[in-house]
């Protein structure tokens, strides 16, 4: 597209004789568009026409950008393309600031420079604390500090650098300053746990940057898991995007609260189908089914009774919240993934 007046410039000039190269070389356009508008193809200020490929993804850049608040716009574009999506990446920026979606954290901070690893104090924490699964650094750190009765100072000032920034960071995986094959080491030596323990629990510490960012989802751990851990507060933890229960305690992990599904076994049994179906087919893949899944099933009969269920075994729950309509359409939602999943042609082409 070319400015309205340059377009009707262009065909006055062609209607005073002159050639479509002659009316490219004075506007300063190419010729293939000067022709588009001499023949009649586009109107002044008529936009170019384009496919609207971002329409099939809306609802699940809406979900990921809702899950995932520290997703940058460059992982969300990086996820929808493996997953089909053609335009580019403006193009995307400017579906996002279209649909007024922010696809980052406003409470982040600008990252603070990361000075090379010390050589940690030969020191050993007199209470051993696991972390939860998924659990955020700032969180563990606390509650390692927290057990033995220390501020948090006090565990920092003993370990390199890199867990000072990662603490005070509203992202704790973001790419500026990965973790060195040191830093696990030494928060090995300070708590007690296995360096393969805390890669596993700790994401931060995994060292994944942006551009391999896994599909993560932020939430609050199981509340009966971190009981376990002896913590009674809500612990913050990245789970994988298509996790929603914790099938050891039958406890739903919605956005807002956790809803305890002892009474809804086949929520249990999605999950666990869920997990089956992600390793099937990637967790995008599977989150983009179970989006477009839930369309067609909020509302149904069983969905209703089995929310009704939930909240009679739990007087407190409301059976209209968000979180506990999700968690009853649940089960239907996953069988109805799984034919999409399983259905050429129902998804957006991608890697199957």
């Amino acid at each position: 597209m070319i400015p309205e007046a340059d377009a009707r410039q262009a065909i006055a000039l062609a209607g005073h004789g002159a050639n479509v190269s002659q009316i490219a070389r004075q506007l300063g356009h190419d010729r293939k568009t000067i022709r588009i508008y001499l023949n009649g193809h586009r109107a002044p200020s008529q936009p170019r026409p384009h496919a609207d490929t971002y329409a099939p993804f809306a609802a699940y850049v809406l979900r990921r950008a809702a899950d995932d608040r520290h997703l940058r716009g460059a992982g969300l574009h990086r996820e929808i393309t493996g997953l089909g999506y053609t335009g580019s990446y403006s193009a995307f920026t400017r579906e996002l600031r279209g649909h007024g979606i922010t696809a980052a954290c406003s409470a982040c901070k600008p990252w603070q420079p990361v000075t090379p690893a010390r050589e940690p104090r030969a020191a050993v924490l007199p209470v051993r604390v696991a972390p939860v699964a998924g659990e955020t650094i700032a969180s563990y750190l606390a509650r390692a500090a927290g057990a033995c009765h220390l501020p948090l100072s006090a565990i920092t000032d003993v370990l390199s650098p890199w867990f000072a920034v990662r603490a005070a960071a509203c992202d704790d995986i973001a790419k500026p300053g990965l973790a060195q094959p040191g830093d696990a080491r030494c928060l090995a030596m300070l708590t007690g746990i296995t360096e393969t323990a805390l890669r596993h629990a700790l994401p931060a510490i995994a060292g994944h940057r942006d551009d391999e960012r896994p599909p993560l989802r932020s939430a609050f751990a199981c509340r009966r898991c971190a009981t376990r851990h002896g913590q009674r507060e809500p612990v913050p933890v990245h789970l994988p995007a298509h996790q929603r229960a914790c099938e050891r305690h039958r406890t739903w992990l919605g956005r807002a609260i956790q809803i305890d599904i002892t009474t809804a076994p086949d929520i249990t049994a999605a999950s666990r189908q869920a997990s089956r179906l992600a390793g099937k087919h990637a967790i995008t893949r599977l989150v983009l089914a179970e989006t477009a899944a839930r369309q067609d099933t909020a509302g149904t009969p069983y969905a209703s009774r089995r929310a009704a269920a939930l909240a009679l075994a739990s007087p407190s729950l409301d059976p209209g919240h968000p979180d506990t309509a999700e968690a009853a359409a649940y089960p239907e939602t996953i069988k109805t993934a799984a034919v999409f999943l399983r259905t050429p042609g129902a998804l957006p082409a991608g890697p199957q």
